[in-house]
C-alpha cells in the first residue's frame, strides 16, 4: 500500500505544511483532513480499499471547498477530477449540464479553442456550433431509443 501511503501524506501537507506548492489551494483556504484521517494512516487506507480505490484513481473531494473526510472524498479519475474544480467551465444545452471539456469532447472539437472565447469573455459557441451540438445530442437520443 506505499502508493496509498504517499497519497496520505501528500494529502496532509497539502492542508498543513505552507511550505508545499499547493498549501495555497488547500490549507491556505482552510481545507483540513478530518482526524481519523490525519491521525492515523491505516484508518485512510482501509477507507480506500473499502470504497473503491484502484490503481490510476486519485482522492477527490466531492466538495471542493469542504474537506478530506469520508463524507467528502471519493476515488476519481483524472477527468473526473478535472469537472470538479473551481475553474470548470460549465454550460448547459438542451437540459445536459457538462463541463466546457466535455462538451469539446463530444464535439471532437479543440478545447483550447473554446476555453480562449471563454476567457475573452465572448459567447462560448456561435449560434452554428449551438446548432450543430443540438442536433448531435438529438440523434443520439433517437439512436438510444432504437437499441
Amino acid at each position: 500500500y506505499q502508493r496509498l501511503r504517499r497519497l496520505w501524506t501528500s494529502m496532509k501537507q497539502r492542508c498543513y505544511n505552507p511550505k508545499t506548492q499547493k498549501y495555497k489551494d488547500y490549507g491556505g483556504r482552510g481545507i483540513k483532513v478530518c482526524d481519523e484521517w490525519k491521525n492515523d494512516s491505516k484508518v485512510f487506507i482501509d477507507w480506500a480499499i473499502n470504497n473503491g480505490y484502484k490503481q490510476g484513481l486519485s482522492i477527490d473531494r466531492i466538495d471542493v471547498n469542504g474537506n478530506y473526510c469520508p463524507e467528502n472524498c471519493r476515488w476519481a479519475s483524472r477527468e473526473q477530477q478535472s469537472n470538479n474544480q473551481r475553474k470548470t467551465i460549465f454550460i448547459e444545452i438542451c437540459g445536459q449540464k457538462k463541463s466546457l471539456k466535455q462538451w469539446t469532447n463530444f464535439m471532437e472539437w479543440k478545447y483550447g479553442k473554446y476555453s480562449a472565447r471563454y476567457r475573452r469573455g465572448v459567447d462560448v459557441f456561435t449560434e452554428e456550433e449551438l446548432f450543430m451540438i443540438k442536433e448531435k445530442i438529438r440523434k443520439e437520443i433517437c439512436r438510444n431509443r432504437l437499441k
